[in-house]
């Protein structure tokens, strides 16, 4: 197994991140199926968000499914035909496919005082993505918390209004014009992959998904860039109105 890169998390952060001991880590490790750590020096090892997601699917399958860690290994690899020769290919895809792509569901959640941090704007923009639907509100403890995934859309809504996109010029409502052409198109798209992709050899499933999800993303962003140049030209070249009074 390659070496994962890290991004210099130390062991007892990885423990306190999955809740599991660094003799089984280290165990995990030599049997294949978690990546080496980086060496930055003769007793220095750090690791990366792919040891806790990998970790963590290691406790959900061992958990739920009571899989056995040979079969654990190599689903964790690709191989979803390991789990059974009868189970569908596609079942372990959603847990499987969050964490290739780095918002597993058993990462921790975001504190949403933290992300807001007395921003009342911000605070009033989780509402409204949270009333259309664009965000998940979780409540921990005494306080609220999103996801990693959400926070990112929080983010970089925060982002757009920092840059100038006041709420008078780009109400939050925006999102939910998003929310309304990407859904039907999501929804095609999955239905296209279950079915073109059925009978695929279950080792090759979560690498197509993942490849999909971020081949795709490179290339709706890439058609949006052209049509919103196509857009703003025509724009630009509409004649303007004749002055009043003139024949």
């Amino acid at each position: 197994m390659a070496k994962a890169a890290a991004n210099g998390m130390k062991m007892a952060e990885l423990e306190r991140r999955t809740g599991v001991g660094r003799e089984t880590i280290r165990f995990y490790i030599r049997e294949g199926l978690l990546p080496a750590p980086e060496r930055r020096g003769r007793n220095v090892a750090v690791y990366g968000d792919v040891h806790v997601q990998r970790v963590k699917a290691i406790k959900r399958l061992q958990e739920e499914r009571f899989l056995p860690l040979g079969v654990i290994r190599d689903v964790l690899n690709g191989d979803l035909g390991a789990l059974s020769g009868t189970v569908d290919p596609f079942a372990q895809l959603a847990p499987l496919l969050a964490a290739r792509l780095g918002v597993g569901v058993g990462e921790p959640a975001v504190d949403l005082d933290t992300l807001v941090a007395g921003d009342a704007q911000t605070a009033r923009d989780v509402a409204g993505l949270e009333a259309i639907g664009a965000i998940t509100v979780q409540v921990q403890g005494k306080g609220r918390a999103v996801s990693r995934l959400d926070a990112r859309i929080v983010a970089l809504w925060r982002d757009l209004r920092r840059a100038g996109y006041g709420p008078e010029a780009f109400p939050v409502d925006q999102v939910q014009i998003y929310l309304d052409a990407l859904n039907p198109v999501i929804a095609v798209e999955v239905e296209r992959f279950f079915t073109g992709f059925e009978g695929v050899d279950g080792a090759d499933v979560t690498e197509l998904a993942e490849a999909g999800v971020e081949l795709v993303n490179a290339l709706i962003g890439a058609l949006r860039t052209k049509f919103i140049l196509q857009a703003v030209d025509a724009r630009t070249r509409r004649a303007p109105p004749a002055p009043a009074g003139t024949a």
